[in-house]
């Protein structure tokens, strides 16, 4: 094993203890669940219907986008950013611990979501690799948006205004004609394969929907890195 898997890993543990403390699990499981009862609730045998792909888009909103940006502002203002500047870890290596993190806790989110409000009458593989690529990019994406800030009440307001283009894959179900263009948003392939696994998209689209969020994550992945980057030395140079 190498030393960077090694020590994505044991920064990933770290990351767990960390946001099980702060409380990260207990609300996503809390929220997952608390949205299940209500869909059960619902006087509709279907449930939410063509909207439950929309339901597992707003509760990655808070898990990846969100819960990312929480846990970079708390290591930053705890000066722990900083700190790894001065080790062999590189900025890929935390992105990537961080998301693996934020992205487990996804998993079981989706999971508990989906068993308890719908049951297990799913294509599994289809939904949980848009999960990993949807919540990978959100993680991502909160992280290239918190890093121009130095505390959560000065993001919180305009994080509104960042999740704005979080939305662009729904539109069609609003109303919206769709094509080609929506190929383009970053999400939409993610949001794609989510659909998928609940029968509301063809299968020739797995593929290319892989393929292409893999390909963003990458690049979200290198400006993220950048992004970083920038923010230590802001902080360092105080």
């Amino acid at each position: 094993m190498s030393p960077a898997i090694r020590r994505i890993g044991a920064t990933a543990r770290l990351n767990l203890g960390r946001q099980a403390r702060s409380g990260f699990w207990l609300v996503a499981l809390m929220v997952g669940a608390l949205v299940a009862g209500l869909v059960r609730a619902l006087p509709w045998t279907e449930g939410p219907g063509q909207w439950w792909p929309v339901l597992i888009l707003g509760e990655l909103v808070i898990t990846g986008f969100y819960f990312a940006a929480v846990h970079v502002l708390l290591e930053h203002d705890e000066g722990t950013l900083v700190a790894r500047a001065v080790t062999p870890m590189r900025g890929g290596e935390y992105l990537a611990a961080l998301a693996a993190s934020l992205v487990l806790l996804a998993l079981v989110e989706s999971a508990v979501l989906v068993l308890l409000g719908r049951g297990a009458q799913m294509r599994w593989g289809p939904f949980l690799a848009g999960v990993v690529f949807l919540s990978g990019l959100y993680v991502l994406y909160g992280v290239i948006a918190v890093a121009g800030y130095d505390s959560m009440s000065g993001f919180l307001l305009p994080s509104g205004v960042w999740t704005l283009a979080l939305i662009v894959p729904v539109l069609p179900l609003m109303g919206v004609r769709g094509g080609w263009w929506l190929w383009l948003h970053p999400l939409q392939g993610a949001f794609a394969l989510i659909r998928l696994g609940f029968d509301q998209a063809p299968a020739q689209v797995g593929l290319p929907a892989v393929l292409l969020s893999g390909a963003w994550v990458c690049g979200g992945l290198l400006l993220a890195r950048r992004r970083l980057t920038g923010m230590i030395a802001r902080a360092g140079g105080r």
